[in-house]
């Protein structure tokens, strides 16, 4: 049984694990952590970002794997992909790992906190040349966005009408997440990819006071909320996308959107 206290100790000792092989290691010439290790806001429960650089001829699989055999003795791997992987430690600590070349790397609003571990100036020239990147949603991401809230919206009567209660649950989550990352970009943030909730609740979030009670109040959405739900959602999604696409120049079909929630009650 895991003790929540020691989770940060855990944490360091797999983290300096990580730092004393990058330092021996010939092959690598960079490594920095971002995430909320770079941020400095590190809780309890944070896990390890790790983004490894290596020169030019060496075999990303390998040293990836490398690496994982290296730091110590895992309980699972989540993900494992030729540069990306998910490992999961039997202290619970959990650690994203990253296997790049140098000429992977690109400036972004990502890279603006970061703690550089090793160095041969090309990271700290990306944290420096990072810093005026400015988060900007072009037409597609917006589209995208918008398309696919419309499709859970009408997703969301489907699964009432059938009382499919737990798919219910699921595409509320959905929609309640386009929302927020609508917020997100509203106030000049990158959202998050689908489905992460990192830093959009609890003290780590960019959201104001108003919006955090939205959410709460729907959290988990009752079956007899649902006409509260929809006709707040509209509103407030209505608010926010209009403002970002107006902030960014964008195609916003407005009638689409009425539309949309037109079709179908919740009442």
């Amino acid at each position: 049984m895991i003790v929540d206290s020691n989770l940060p100790v855990e944490r360091d000792r797999l983290k300096n694990r990580l730092i004393r092989l990058v330092k021996e290691d010939r092959e690598i010439v960079g490594c920095f952590f971002d995430g909320s290790i770079g941020s400095n806001q590190e809780d309890f429960y944070s896990d390890i970002d790790a983004r490894i650089v290596v020169k030019p001829h060496v075999n990303l699989k390998r040293k990836q794997r490398e690496i994982i055999n290296a730091i110590g003795e895992h309980l699972f791997i989540e993900t494992q992909g030729l540069n990306y992987a998910v490992i999961h430690y039997a202290t619970f600590i959990k650690l994203d790992l990253f296997v790049y070349y140098e000429a992977d790397l690109e400036p972004s609003v990502w890279s603006k906190n970061i703690e550089i571990v090793k160095d041969n100036g090309m990271i700290r020239e990306l944290q420096y040349v990072s810093q005026s990147v400015v988060y900007r949603i072009d037409q597609a991401e917006f589209d995208d966005l918008v398309f696919k809230y419309y499709g859970h919206y009408f997703a969301l009567y489907r699964s009432l009408k059938r009382k499919e209660l737990n798919d219910l649950e699921f595409i509320s989550l959905y929609l309640k997440h386009s929302l927020v990352s609508m917020w997100y970009i509203e106030k000049g943030y990158a959202p998050n990819a689908t489905f992460d909730w990192s830093q959009y609740e609890g003290r780590r979030s960019k959201l104001s006071k108003y919006e955090k009670e939205f959410l709460q109040s729907y959290s988990p959405l009752l079956e007899e909320d649902m006409a509260d739900f929809t006709k707040e959602i509209r509103i407030l999604m209505f608010q926010a996308t209009e403002k970002v696409a107006v902030y960014n120049n964008l195609n916003f079909d407005k009638k689409v959107f009425r539309d949309v929630h037109r079709l179908i009650s919740f009442k």
